[in-house]
């Protein structure tokens, strides 16, 4: 204990000597890093919650994050560096207790693919001389990187049911924690502002983050399986929060994983799926399109204008709707041009027809189509392999997993990952929105290390 109280005396005086009174910060910095080379657990804890709360712009009460963002140290911003001490943590692990690595199966060809495609990205926009800084092609490359390795830290981390539990869990408190903070932020003009009401949050994050939470407790309720009543009060304050987001394509996803998620929990066949189907679609629709403010002044609210947009007459009735069918038209004639190498990660796409209105060629508002044209034909492929496999091993994991709990948070995920795919049909954000691809990766690890646990992969590791 003396030795140890000299070392930090010796630290302490060594850094206040070099950079003054913040020089005293130095001794708890590195007692940090310690801890979380020690508990790996708790740098993926700290990601996610940290990416939860830090939010770009100042909600009320609630401070702005956006510096939880920047780059730091060596082009690494802060979830960088959580990623990394994790990884560190992990491998220190490995060696210290001779525990076995685990890979992200069944998921690891899919990203070894988008790997693959992401550096023929890199090099093709290199190669292509279109002015795309070395930065800006490290950035972009490093958002896709975490959907490789923060599944990689979290399937390592997760290594019994108890944890899984722990996980869900917390997502589950962080989604209550949104609704709650989105609700303050529409309820008291905090919020971005859409039809010229204050929107809960814009941000996808939250959004499909406070959706497969709504869809665990759905989920439950059909199946009868225990959870926490904090979850029930939760459930009702997500979903009006998600409302009021004022998202289109989270409305239409929201209603599509509903009727998905109480048909698979259910357990029935035939015309009773279909009946429970009907009645949760009938009942979405309803609550969309039929929202007003008080009849009597004659006014619909945001709500009902915002969904008179998804009935097919709305479509493409304003200039963001024009500016995607023309950005899609555009983009097939990149693709055209260049079906194999795409034009390379962060290369703008050109115009060759008119478009409604200017916007960033960097990004495509279809996610197949970004990958195709900045990562090339293997990029789209990856894409597809990487969603598909992910529905797969929810469906694995919901059917054969022993524990109903984690059967349940697997039908959620499900959802999540269908909600993904209908809101990427008019917006990218896998690979490119830096919030969402970290609870994307974090999913896809749970998910892994869900499917690890199933009795027979359990037999197989045992012969």
């Amino acid at each position: 204990m003396a030795g140890a109280g000299v070392l930090a005396g010796i630290l302490l005086a060594a850094a206040l000597a070099k950079a003054g009174p913040q020089g005293a910060l130095f001794p708890l910095a590195l007692l940090v890093c310690v801890v979380l080379l020690r508990f790996p657990e708790a740098c993926l804890g700290l990601l996610l919650f940290a990416t939860a709360m830090a939010e770009s712009e100042a909600v009320g009460a609630i401070p702005a994050g956006g510096a939880f963002y920047d780059v730091i140290a060596a082009s690494l911003t802060g979830p960088d560096i959580l990623i990394l001490f994790g990884l560190a943590g992990v491998l220190l692990r490995f060696v210290a207790r001779d525990v076995r690595p685990r890979l992200p199966e069944p998921l690891t060809v899919p990203l070894a693919v988008l790997g693959l495609a992401a550096v023929a990205g890199v090099a093709t926009a290199y190669t292509s001389s279109a002015g795309v800084s070395v930065g800006d092609l490290f950035h972009r490359s490093v958002q896709i990187g975490h959907l490789i390795v923060i599944p990689l830290l979290t399937v390592n981390v997760l290594r019994d049911q108890r944890a899984l539990k722990i996980f869900a869990a917390g997502l589950a408190a962080l989604a209550c924690l949104k609704g709650v903070s989105g609700l303050y932020a529409s309820f008291g003009g905090f919020g971005g502002s859409v039809e010229e009401e204050a929107a809960s949050f814009l941000s996808p994050f939250p959004n499909l983050l406070m959706l497969t939470f709504a869809l665990g407790v759905i989920a439950a309720l059909v199946r009868k399986v225990e959870i926490p009543a904090w979850m029930y009060v939760g459930m009702p304050i997500t979903l009006l929060a998600l409302l009021l987001s004022y998202r289109r394509s989270f409305w239409i996803a929201a209603i599509l994983t509903i009727v998905l998620v109480v048909i698979i929990a259910s357990r029935r066949r035939g015309r009773a799926v279909l009946a429970i189907g009907v009645a949760t679609l009938a009942l979405g629709l309803f609550a969309a399109t039929s929202a007003s403010d008080d009849p009597s002044s004659g006014t619909p609210s945001p709500i009902a204008e915002r969904a008179q947009t998804l009935t097919p007459g709305g479509l493409g009735s304003n200039r963001g709707d024009r500016y995607r069918m023309d950005e899609r038209r555009n983009v097939i004639e990149n693709i055209e041009d260049h079906p194999v190498t795409g034009v390379g990660l962060g290369v703008d796409w050109e115009v060759h027809r008119p478009l409604a209105e200017a916007h960033d060629r960097r990004y495509v508002h279809f996610a197949f189509l970004w990958y195709w044209l900045a990562l090339g034909i293997f990029g789209a492929i990856a894409y597809l392999l990487l969603l598909g496999s992910s529905l797969w091993t929810s469906v694995q994991v919901w059917r054969r997993h022993p524990d109903e709990l984690i059967q349940v948070c697997a039908i959620a995920v499900f959802g999540a990952f269908v909600a993904i795919g209908v809101v990427e049909l008019t917006a990218t954000f896998t690979g490119v929105e830096p919030r969402l691809t970290i609870l994307l990766g974090a999913l896809l690890g749970w998910l892994s290390a869900a499917w690890q646990q199933l009795p027979a992969r359990r037999a197989a590791a045992t012969r």
